[in-house]
């Protein structure tokens, strides 16, 4: 089966979150199991020159776009069986962010176009086009709608939504200029949602199937609570409603052979985590300490990822107990300055690094003992994946893809690989840690919970079969 995936990141070559490591590790995983990859993704300028120097250019198109000629360049990178086409325009793609622009209804606009005009021009056609997210979501709207596309518009659509927080909403306008169709859709509703145009809504009404990358997510977001105003639209789409569980790239992530971690370790060898330990605690002056829990979170600082917990939760705990915190990551102001001011009240106990290093992420995630996920909503979560993979036991809020992956400590069975709270149920994130910190204490029991981590299947495999499965039902 052609599959032709399209999104605006993808791993390694431009990431902000999590979507870029599943464009970087499912189309992978499903060339394995021997189908034909096609990614489609944009040329951004912060792509390092050690992938660019590879490109090949494959063909140079023109298309109308808002009243004009528009050319862009589509340059190709083979690796891992997947072919990766990227879009090169420098007017909207060569930015120093991926998104965050003030023209970024237009750019991905552009971008919609583009996938669509390489698709229709491939003269072997595509069995299946996924896209993921907003950004891409208007590829099955005008596939349908737009008469250029009519000699592919019978090609089958699968929807991903990685986070059904962001919409991609503008107004009327935004639609009539940057897709040209008829002003009827918008006021016949099919682009529109509470007065205004829905990128992800329109994606979500005209695709073939749509998945989420939970299980749990997927029940989540038809409820009111979770549902960002899309729950009823998703409730009258509940048959096409699928929920699978995201892996993770088990190859760049695996403590036994990473190059980017102190000393390599496995299960049967756990005992390199310590080195990797004091590897963080010498690179960050924090004392050496081998009985004090490190805890860590690497993380987009923002409120969805719980930090308003963390600042009821860490001064309290960081002023009674002897831990150490170690942050990594970036975002809202207003937290970077919560970080910042607990690692000067607190200089032997917390570091705070603002921004990202992906080795020094590694580091953490093989040196750390515990790792910190309290977030309000989570829709699958990779980082209590990867956590687990080199022995970091995750304290997380039962939500979401945490839900599906945390599985909370029993004693007497010695059964579980971390510890939950639940918001919704009143179960306080300080007692999970509470307890969490309790274990370390008990070395009998901290080292099976640690072990009953590292033996989890994280990989994509399991996912990549479901995926295969459902494009087989579609097609």
């Amino acid at each position: 089966m052609k599959i032709i995936m399209a999104a605006a990141e993808c791993a390694p070559f431009a990431k902000a979150g999590g979507l870029a490591d599943v464009m970087g590790a499912l189309p992978k995983e499903l060339s394995r199991l021997g189908h034909e990859l096609n990614v489609i993704v944009p040329k951004y300028s912060l792509i390092s020159e050690e992938y660019i120097s590879e490109f090949a250019l494959k063909e140079s198109l023109e298309f109308d776009f808002k009243g004009q000629q528009m050319s862009f360049r589509v340059l190709e990178y083979n690796h891992a069986g997947v072919k990766f086409l990227f879009v090169e325009n420098d007017d909207y793609f060569k930015r120093d962010q991926i998104y965050g622009q003030v023209d970024d209804s237009e750019r991905y606009a552009f971008f919609n176009r583009a996938v669509l005009e390489i698709v229709r021009r491939q003269e072997k056609p595509a069995d299946l086009l996924h896209v993921h997210d907003w950004h891409t979501a208007m590829v099955p709207f005008l596939l349908k709608e737009d008469q250029r596309y009519t000699s592919i518009s019978s090609i089958k659509t699968v929807l991903t939504i990685h986070n059904l927080q962001f919409q991609g909403k503008f107004s009327r306008g935004v639609f009539l200029e940057n897709f040209e169709m008829d002003a009827r859709y918008y006021d016949d509703g099919s682009v529109e949602w509470n007065g205004n145009f829905n990128s992800l809504k329109t994606g979500i009404s005209y695709v073939d199937k749509v998945t989420t990358v939970s299980p749990t997510y997927r029940d989540e977001i038809l409820t009111d609570f979770y549902g960002e105003k899309l729950n009823s639209l998703l409730q009258e789409k509940e048959q096409d409603l699928i929920g699978i569980l995201n892996g993770i790239d088990t190859e760049v992530y695996n403590p036994a052979t990473d190059l980017a971690i102190e000393r390599e370790f496995d299960a049967m060898s756990i005992e390199g985590k310590q080195v990797n330990k004091r590897a963080i605690q010498s690179r960050v002056g924090l004392p050496e300490r081998g009985d004090v829990p490190l805890l860590t979170m690497i993380s987009r600082l923002s409120g969805q990822k719980g930090i308003d917990v963390l600042q009821e939760v860490l001064p309290t705990l960081l002023a009674e107990q002897e831990i150490q915190f170690v942050l990594l990551g970036s975002g809202e102001e207003q937290y970077e300055q919560f970080f910042k001011k607990l690692a000067i009240d607190f200089p032997n106990k917390v570091y705070v690094h603002v921004g990202f290093d992906e080795a020094f992420a590694h580091l953490l995630y093989a040196g750390a003992d515990i790792f910190l996920m309290p977030s309000h909503f989570e829709p699958c979560g990779l980082s209590q994946l990867i956590s687990m993979r080199y022995g970091t036991v995750p304290v997380a809020n039962k939500t979401g893809g945490l839900k599906d992956t945390v599985i909370e400590y029993d004693e007497h069975l010695k059964a579980g690989n971390g510890f939950l709270s639940d918001f919704l149920q009143n179960k306080a994130f300080s007692l999970a840690l509470e307890r969490c910190l309790a274990f370390y204490q008990q070395p009998e029991h901290w080292e099976v919970i640690k072990k009953n981590g590292m033996k989890g299947d994280y990989s994509w495999s399991r996912s990549a079969i479901e995926y295969a499965k459902l494009y087989d039902r579609i097609i």
